[in-house]
């Protein structure tokens, strides 16, 4: 009897079970039923499922399908079942919906309304009801209100039914009214203020809220700025001090310095290639030094590029410290003071194999000549794969201002040779503008002119495979720029690549009008010029010009050499120039130097010669976390005529270009009844730059300290120096041309001299 009812148990429940075992596989299901479902629709379920009537049975798909419904959050449970019939499968999904919401009700809100409140929490009527929603809701609503600065805020939130209610106490809202540093001793709360985005409150203008997620981000930013410097176990933390009325907060941003750490010892480990003296001869860093963490990035750049020039493109360069016990005795040599410890610098170096370049392929110039390309490259297959002259070559070829974008990539290895890849995008290269500006140097001009930065003259071409008169690299420029104390007009042409060899050739043909105020001054001419560029990265010119000037409406009141060179002239110019450029760009140099040295002997209704040597230096100090630059840059010139030059040809100095905080031609020697200037035979200019980023790669401030004088005489009597700071706005749509705005103040003038305390130009001017 016992062993008879067992077996029905058995077979009632084989028949009542699920049948997704896998004995219907294969079988057509003739119909999908759904079961249990009350808010949703039968088609809204199956929305979700892959089972479909006329396919076959496949029970890991039904298992699938049920993981999927349960995965939408609607369903408490999904169970799924097939039934057999003669004609194949009926499946059927039983589901027990979730319930769902339909009211969100806030109450007490008064900073936020209803509706902004909705927007910030994830969830909304209609929605699966869960606690779990329900939470993270609340949270949602907390954290706005934090964020808006109700440090005191409170949510709660209850389920009514199908009602979600959330109840906010708000509390006051906290503003910010100071912040402060202790502990700090190495660096100026001013320091630490320009690293943090807490802000007090700077009543009327704005009212920063406190922002504990922003407190709790500054303080990791002032630990990172103590650790970059060497302060390897700084320890930041914050107080929080209220009023009385909790609406107001002192942030106390609590610093503990401890040890900063020198560098007592520089490894090398991995090197195989160079020897640790010859690694250690490339390094800025050197034993005694503190640990700087840009330093030491630095540092691993230079020995990257090390490795770099002679093919080990791949190699990798990784550097750590190693602590040196504080009871060990330091070096004779190195004097550590209390709060001072020792490390050890690490560079280990992973070199891999070294290269050559094999095959050089350019992509991306439809319209600029494969040659222009190549010829600014510099590097050639079977050379050693360099890859920082590869870097100048990119340098070189985005100052052509041709292409938008410039990479040059090394390809699959083969057999030791790595191909290289330079690919352009091509812009803009014409530019028609019809427009006006206005200088101090120079007063209102208008602007008419056309310039094609990609011109070819020997082009004619009419085959339909390129533009006509493009793709040459060359430059030709139409320019008239009518204005009230200037006019110029010039026509040009400029190859910088003569026959593709490093020559270079230049016509121009110009007219000049200018009102000195004493006279005006008319000159035209042709100017020609042939370049040579030398593998040494100098650079030499000769060029002539012939020229009629005329100084007429010559005042009653000038000075003397002023009259004296009245009426017309007619001179030729014999000119030659060395140039060495070692800077990184040619627009926006930020480290190497520039050195110039000309000679120009005239000839004509006057005979004289100049000569004028100038030199430039440019050094990156500090680079952010955005790479922006803080750049050191400095300048000399001195011009000497040899001769007696007219006074349209001697040197003149004050404004844009010369010194700041004097007019233009506001410094120098002067005569007449009306004081003006009439220029000098001796020039000497000395002064500094220091430039630094205020916002994006748009904006950037300078302070400088220009110096200089004009003579008659080889004399540094009268000299005159100014101070200053000033703006530089680069707009993306003139290139890497900026606005220049500046404000100087002289230090040391003449009594004569004509100041000026604004002045702005567009161009770089330093």
């Amino acid at each position: 009897m016992t062993r008879h009812l067992t077996l029905t148990i058995l077979m009632v429940a084989a028949l009542a079970a699920p049948a997704l075992g896998g004995g219907e596989d294969g079988q057509p299901i003739v119909d999908i039923v759904v079961q249990g479902n009350e808010a949703l629709s039968d088609s809204a379920v199956l929305h979700h499922v892959r089972s479909r009537s006329g396919l076959r049975f496949d029970a890991k798909v039904v298992n699938q399908d049920e993981q999927r419904l349960l995965a939408t959050g609607r369903f408490r449970s999904v169970r799924a079942y097939a039934t057999r019939t003669e004609g194949g499968v009926i499946l059927t999904f039983e589901v027990s919906e979730r319930a769902t919401i339909d009211e969100i009700q806030f109450v007490n809100n008064k900073a936020f309304d209803d509706k902004k409140l909705r927007r910030d929490i994830p969830h909304s009527t209609g929605d699966p009801l869960s606690e779990f929603t329900v939470e993270a809701g609340r949270k949602a609503i907390l954290k706005k209100y934090h964020d808006a600065g109700y440090q005191f805020a409170q949510v709660t939130s209850r389920i009514n039914g199908r009602n979600v209610i959330y109840e906010i106490s708000e509390g006051p809202k906290v503003a910010v009214r100071s912040v402060k540093f202790e502990g700090n001793t190495h660096f100026s709360a001013a320091k630490l203020k320009r690293t943090i985005g807490t802000n007090a409150t700077f009543w009327p203008m704005t009212k920063n809220a406190l922002d504990e997620e922003q407190v709790q981000q500054d303080i990791q930013a002032i630990r990172r700025l103590y650790v970059e410097d060497g302060f390897l176990g700084a320890e930041v933390s914050r107080r929080l001090q209220y009023n009385d009325e909790k609406t107001e907060v002192t942030v106390f941003f609590i610093i503990a310095e401890h040890d900063r750490f020198k560098i007592s010892e520089i490894r090398f480990e991995g090197n195989v290639v160079f020897t640790d003296q010859q690694l250690t001869e490339r390094l800025e860093l050197v034993p005694g030094d503190f640990l700087v963490s840009s330093e030491v990035r630095q540092d691993q750049k230079r020995l990257q590029d090390t490795y770099g020039q002679v093919g080990y493109i791949e190699a990798t360069i990784e550097s750590k410290t190693l602590y040196v016990d504080p009871t060990t005795a330091p070096p004779d040599w190195m004097p550590v003071r209390e709060g001072e410890g020792l490390v050890i610098l690490v560079f280990r170096i992973i070199e891999e194999d070294q290269y050559h370049i094999g095959r050089i392929e350019i992509r991306g110039n439809t319209i600029t000549q494969e040659r222009v390309v190549r010829r600014e490259l510099r590097f050639y297959p079977e050379q050693l794969y360099d890859a920082v002259a590869i870097r100048r070559a990119e340098s070189r070829l985005r100052d052509t201002r041709l292409f938008e974008r410039v990479t040059i990539v090394p390809l699959a290895k083969t057999d030791h040779t790595r191909d290289v890849l330079v690919e352009v995008k091509e812009g803009d290269t014409g530019q028609l503008l019809l427009g006006a500006g206005i200088s101090t140097n120079s007063g209102l001009l208008g602007n008419i002119s056309f310039v094609q930065r990609n011109f070819d003259l020997f082009n004619w071409r009419r085959d339909g495979k390129g533009p006509m008169l493009r793709g040459g690299g060359q430059r030709l420029s139409v320019v008239a720029e009518p204005g009230t104390e200037l006019m110029r007009f010039h026509v040009g042409w400029f190859e910088p690549y003569l026959f593709d060899q490093p020559y270079s050739l230049g016509v121009k043909m110009f007219l000049f009008t200018r009102d000195w105020g004493s006279y005006d001054e008319l000159r035209a001419g042709p100017v020609v010029s042939l370049g040579h560029r030398f593998a040494n990265d100098w650079y030499g010119e000769v060029s002539t010009r012939i020229e009629f000037v005329d100084v007429g409406s010559v005042d009653s009141g000038a000075p003397p050499d002023v009259m004296a060179d009245k009426g017309s002239h007619g001179q030729v110019g014999f000119k030659g120039t060395l140039i060495k450029d070692r800077t990184d760009s040619r627009w926006m140099p930020t480290t190497g130097d520039r050195m110039l040295f000309s000679f120009e002997q005239v000839v004509g209704t006057s005979t004289f010669g100049v000569l004028v040597g100038e030199y430039r230096i440019y050094r990156t100090v500090y680079t952010d976390s955005l790479d922006r630059k803080h750049v050191l840059s400095g300048r000399g010139k001195i011009g000497q005529i040899l001769g007696d030059a007219p006074v349209f040809e001697r040197f003149y100095a004050g404004g844009i270009g010369s010194i700041r905080g004097f007019e233009y031609r506001g410094a120098g020697p002067r005569g007449g009844t009306s004081n003006d200037p009439f220029g000098g035979d001796f020039l000497i200019l000395v002064g500094t730059e220091y430039g630094f980023p205020i916002y994006g790669k748009m904006l950037r401030g300078v302070v400088f300290l220009d110096t200089g004088t004009v003579n008659t005489t080889t004399s540094l009597t009268s000299y005159r120096a100014s101070i200053g700071a000033g703006l530089r706005w680069v707009i993306p749509m003139m290139g890497p041309v900026p606005i220049s705005l500046d404000f100087a103040v002289p230090l040391v003038k003449n009594s004569g001299d004509e100041t000026q305390v604004f002045s702005f130009f567009i161009g770089w001017t330093f």
